[in-house]
This record gives C-alpha cells, structure tokens and sequence, in this order.
C-alpha cells in the first residue's frame, strides 16, 4: 500500500528503483541506476519549437514527473497520465480548438486519417525498422526480404490503445510499471508529428 513519504525521506530514492539496473549492451556490464539517468532520460525526451508554446509548457509536468517518480516510484505512472493528456490537448489545438465534443479516440483517428501522424515519425518505430534493415543487408541475397511500405499499422493502433490507456488511469487503476519514460515518449513523438517544425 501506498504511503505518504516521512518528511525526512522526501530526498531519499524510493526502495524500490533497487530493482532496476542499467545494462551496458557493449560488454554485458551492469550498474544501480541514479538520479542523473531520469534526469538525462526526462531531457532526451523534447517538443519541437514548433509545438506552441502552451502545449509544450503542460507536457514538462510529464518529463518532471519523470524525474521525480526517482522519489516517488508511483510518479513513474502519473508521467503517463499527464502526457495523454497533452496528446489530447495538442491534438484539439490541431483540430482547430473547437473539438471538445470529439473524444480522444475520434481525434486520433482523424491524426491518421488526415495524415498528421505516420508510423516513421515515431522513434522506436523507426529505429526498429532501420535495424531490420540493417539486419538485412548482412544478409545473404537468397535470404534477404524486400522492404515492406509503411501502412501507418502502428498508428492505427494507436487509436485503440492510447484512449484505453488513459481511460484506465483517468478512472482509477492499481496499475503499476517502469515504462513511464517510453510512454512519455511516444507521445513526444506524436505531438511533434502535428506541427511543422521549425527550420
């Protein structure tokens, strides 16, 4: 169960970021986990300066709760919440700002419909698919696989997934992981995808 944090535990890390470890993929090493990687990792992850202003002040609540879910474990969680609903807020902006009627799900579905989010322009996605293509060229030509397109497949799930999620976190839920950072990730990428970025 969930406590409330003894005043003078406040700055101390929460027991259980011991669980985690950060893994060296070179050489196999690993080691404990600090302060500095959320902080680094909540920095990695940027709103474009084409993303207006105001969008991209309610998504720092997202990368600081990041941050300080190193505390506040539970925080992890609460990052996903607050960057949803930034996709929310972005996307009524995009549609015009006269959408508050039109539900999560049906923006984010008009977002593929209307082309202004694509499977390439999210960063796992695309690195996954310039490491199968890489994969691929060591190949030997008898079992190498040609390219298939981009069919927006992940953004089509997208549209089921998200409003799910959030709707599990909005109406209350036990739900506990360390995913937050990619979550707050992904949503990054999907609100940059809806603004020219600046040249």
């Amino acid at each position: 169960m969930e406590l409330l944090k003894k005043f003078d535990e406040i700055c101390q890390k929460d027991p259980r970021q011991e669980f985690f470890c950060i893994i060296n993929l070179v050489d196999g090493t690993t080691r404990k986990r600090t302060l500095e990687d959320f902080h680094k990792r909540a920095d990695e992850i940027q709103l474009h300066d084409g993303v207006p202003e105001k969008i991209r002040s309610h998504f720092e609540t997202a990368r600081n709760l990041i941050i300080y879910s190193w505390f506040y474990y539970p925080f992890n969680v609460t990052a996903e919440l607050c960057a949803y609903t930034s996709v929310e807020f972005a996307l009524k902006i995009k549609d015009g700002g006269s959408s508050s009627k039109i539900s999560f799900k049906k923006l984010l579905q008009k977002a593929v419909a209307q082309k202004w989010i694509c499977d390439e322009g999210f960063s796992h996605v695309k690195r996954k698919r310039e490491n199968m293509r890489a994969y691929n060229e060591t190949l030997p030509k008898e079992f190498k696989t040609p390219e298939s397109p981009m069919l927006d497949e992940y953004c089509r799930n997208l549209t089921k997934s998200l409003p799910y999620l959030r709707n599990e976190l909005a109406h209350g839920s036990s739900m506990l992981h360390e995913q937050g950072a990619f979550t707050v990730q992904i949503c990054a990428d999907l609100i940059n995808q809806l603004f020219p970025k600046p040249k």
